[in-house]
C-alpha cells in the first residue's frame, strides 16, 4: 500500500524540487448563500428556491483568501520545503508570500458560494487574463528560460486563458531542458477539451507531460478523445493518453485516483475525511504533490498517494499541509 511507504519517505523529510506554476490568480470571496432566514445548503435546494420563484439572496461573508489554480498550487508545494517561483496575476496586497511572486496583471474575482458539497464560483473575469499570451510571462520573468527549465512546472486553468494553447508552441520553440510539466486544466467545455489535447503533444517534446483533471474535467476530454464510457475506466484513461501524448494522465475522483502511465494503470484510494469549510482547491493541491513528487524521482503511486493526501488535508480543513501535517494525516486516515 503507498500510504505506508509515504509516511516512511515523509518521516524522513522531503529533498526540495525547483517548482514553478503559472499563469492565473484570483481573489476569492467565500459566501454562504441565504434564503431569508434560511441557509441554502446545496445546488439542489438553490435550484428549487429559483424554480419557485425566488429571485432574491443574501450573501453572508465568510473569508476571503488568495486563490487561483496556480497560486493553490505554489502554496502546498511551498508548504513542503520546495524552492517556488509562482508568475501569476497577482496585482493585489493579498498575495503576499514567503516564497517568490511575479505578476502579470489584475487578478480574476471569484465568489464561492459553500454548500455541503459541490461549491458553486461564480466569475468576475480580469482582461488581463483573457488576453494573456507568452509574451507576458516572457516579460515579466528576468530569466524565463530558467523558469522554464524548474523541475516541475503547474500550468493552470486553460479554461480561463484563450491564448494558452498558442503558448504552448511558443515554449516548444524555445527547446528548453524540461522536467515534469503538470497541466490542471480546470473547468472545461468540450471545444476546450479538444483543443487541449491537440495543443498537448507540442510540450510532449520537451517535457514530461502530466495532465492532472476531476472527474468531470475527465469526462469531456474522453468525449474528444472518441472514448464513450466512464472517464475512470482503465481504457479511457489510457486514450485519454494516448490522444494527448502525455506521460501520464490522472483522475482524482472521490474514491480513487486512477492513472494511465508509462509503467501502466494505476489505481490509489482516497482518504476517507470530513469535508471543512470547501473542496474549491483541493485538486490543485493534488496536482502540486503530484507534480513535485514526479519531480523528485518518486514512483507514480507514492506520488499520486501524495496528491491525495494533500487533498485530503486540505478538504478536511486543515489547510495545506507540511510534509508533517501530511506524515500526521495519513498516519491517521490512511486505508
Amino acid at each position: 500500500m503507498p500510504y505506508a511507504d509515504l509516511v516512511d519517505r515523509l518521516d524522513g523529510g522531503l529533498e526540495p524540487v525547483r517548482f514553478g506554476a503559472f499563469p492565473d490568480g484570483s481573489v476569492d470571496d467565500y459566501y454562504r448563500l441565504r434564503d431569508g432566514d434560511s441557509t441554502v445548503t446545496s445546488r439542489e435546494s438553490f435550484a428549487a428556491a429559483v424554480t419557485a420563484g425566488r429571485d432574491s439572496f443574501a450573501f453572508d461573508h465568510v473569508v476571503t483568501d488568495a486563490g487561483g489554480q496556480a497560486v493553490n498550487a505554489a502554496r502546498q508545494a511551498a508548504a513542503l520545503g520546495d524552492d517556488v517561483t509562482l508568475v501569476g496575476h497577482l496585482d493585489h496586497s493579498i498575495f503576499e508570500f514567503d516564497f517568490e511572486t511575479v505578476s502579470m496583471g489584475v487578478p480574476a474575482r471569484v465568489r464561492i458560494c459553500l454548500f455541503e458539497t459541490d461549491d458553486v464560483m461564480f466569475v468576475e473575469e480580469s482582461a488581463d487574463l483573457a488576453t494573456w499570451s507568452f509574451a507576458d510571462l516572457r516579460e515579466a520573468v528576468d530569466d524565463v528560460d530558467d523558469f522554464l527549465e524548474r523541475d516541475a512546472l503547474c500550468c493552470t486553468n486553460w479554461a480561463s486563458l484563450p491564448d494558452l494553447g498558442a503558448a504552448f508552441a511558443d515554449i516548444e520553440a524555445r527547446d528548453p531542458d524540461g522536467g515534469v510539466f503538470c497541466v490542471d486544466p480546470g473547468p472545461l467545455s468540450a471545444g476546450q477539451a479538444g483543443d487541449l489535447l491537440d495543443a498537448l503533444p507540442l510540450l510532449g517534446r520537451a517535457y514530461d507531460v502530466v495532465v492532472s483533471v476531476n472527474e468531470d474535467e475527465a469526462r469531456w476530454l474522453a468525449e474528444a478523445a472518441g472514448c464513450d464510457r466512464r472517464p475512470t475506466d482503465g481504457d479511457v484513461v489510457d486514450g485519454i493518453r494516448t490522444a494527448a501524448n502525455a506521460a501520464g494522465i490522472v483522475v482524482h475522483g472521490a474514491d480513487a485516483a486512477v492513472a494511465a502511465t508509462p509503467d501502466g494503470r494505476v489505481s490509489v484510494p482516497t482518504l476517507d475525511v470530513s469535508r471543512g469549510l470547501t473542496e474549491t482547491g483541493a485538486g490543485d493541491r493534488f496536482s502540486a504533490g503530484l507534480a513535485r513528487s514526479l519531480a523528485a524521482g518518486w514512483g507514480w503511486d507514492l506520488a499520486i498517494a501524495m496528491g491525495n493526501a494533500c487533498a485530503a488535508h486540505y478538504v478536511s480543513g486543515a489547510g495545506t499541509g507540511s510534509a508533517d501535517d501530511l506524515r500526521a494525516h495519513v498516519d491517521d486516515h490512511r486505508p
